[in-house]
């Protein structure tokens, strides 16, 4: 079903707002959506871009006070209910930055965004299984990087390969270890 849903997905109009941006910051309060916060600036800062990451619930509603027009906010909620990150999108968006939502389809957070990349949580009542929700919304962190690398080929190239020898000089090793994973 994600798979659907990706494929649907305007994900040419995410990866236009997220190249255009003057600064880029991603919004998640609680599990899976805190860490996957920090997973997108990683593949993001890799590619050169201006990312910053927001895993809490307060710091994203004090940012989104700041943001100017030219900024865009990545939001991350697999419900799309998460009182924070539905305000913070909302106060981003009174103060002209652009959202982007990882998100439920017809959730309040999807209401709220500019454009939504919609993720389906099909959890089960087994509450000791890990959540696979979060997988949905890697595999979407995953194209939106993967897209972003794309468009700038050659930059990126360059970008990785300049972290991968920077890295390699400073662990040691073989020349086979992953890009800062």
């Amino acid at each position: 079903m994600n798979r659907e849903l990706m494929a649907q997905a305007d994900v040419a109009g995410a990866v236009e707002r997220l190249d255009g941006a003057r600064q880029i910051l991603v919004f998640g309060a609680g599990g899976g959506s805190s860490m996957l916060s920090q997973e997108l600036q990683f593949r993001l800062v890799r590619l050169g871009y201006a990312v910053s990451a927001y895993p809490q619930a307060l710091l994203p509603r004090m940012v989104a006070s700041t943001l100017e027009p030219e900024d865009v906010v990545v939001v991350l909620s697999v419900s799309g209910h998460t009182p924070e990150m539905v305000d913070s999108a909302r106060i981003a968006r009174q103060y002209g930055a652009q959202v982007v939502a990882i998100t439920a389809q017809g959730s309040p957070l999807a209401e709220t965004a500019d454009l939504v990349l919609p993720v389906a949580s099909r959890e089960t009542d087994f509450i000791y299984h890990p959540s696979a929700s979060r997988y949905a919304m890697l595999a979407a962190i995953d194209v939106l990087a993967l897209e972003l690398a794309m468009r700038h080929r050659e930059r990126s190239r360059d970008k990785l390969r300049r972290l991968k020898l920077t890295l390699d000089a400073h662990r040691g090793g073989d020349n086979r270890q992953p890009l800062g994973d």
